[in-house]
């Protein structure tokens, strides 16, 4: 092999070495993510939006538009915010991963899911 030949070659793997810990570096980012804030507005008897998808260690925060009180409360007893009073809120930091369906107590027909990945 020409001496040509070989730094050619060797730029080859350095720069696909370079390529492997960047996107090394990027999945650990993204697997190491600032936890983010989610707003789910509660209006006209509707939780807004009535899907969302959060990674673990989110916060989601219920916001109350309506005059009247309204709960968010999971089908499966992991979470129950209580009564959340007209322009009042609640928050959760979700933690484990899974499909959470949720619904009004006070309200039956207001049902919503929340997706945590």
């Amino acid at each position: 092999m020409s001496a040509l030949a070989a730094r050619r070659l060797a730029l080859v793997f350095a720069a696909a070495g370079l390529l492997l810990v960047g996107v090394g570096l990027a999945a650990a980012a993204a697997e190491h993510a600032e936890p983010r804030r989610h707003t789910i507005t509660i209006e006209g008897n509707a939780f807004r939006p009535d899907d969302l998808t959060v990674d673990r260690g989110d916060t989601v925060v219920w916001v109350n538009r309506d005059f009247y009180p309204h709960t968010a409360t999971d089908t499966e007893g992991s979470f129950d915010s209580g009564t959340i009073p007209a322009n009042g809120s609640w928050s959760l930091t979700v933690e484990a991963s899974g499909e959470l369906r949720y619904f009004c107590t006070l309200h039956p027909t207001m049902k919503a899911t929340l997706r945590v990945q």
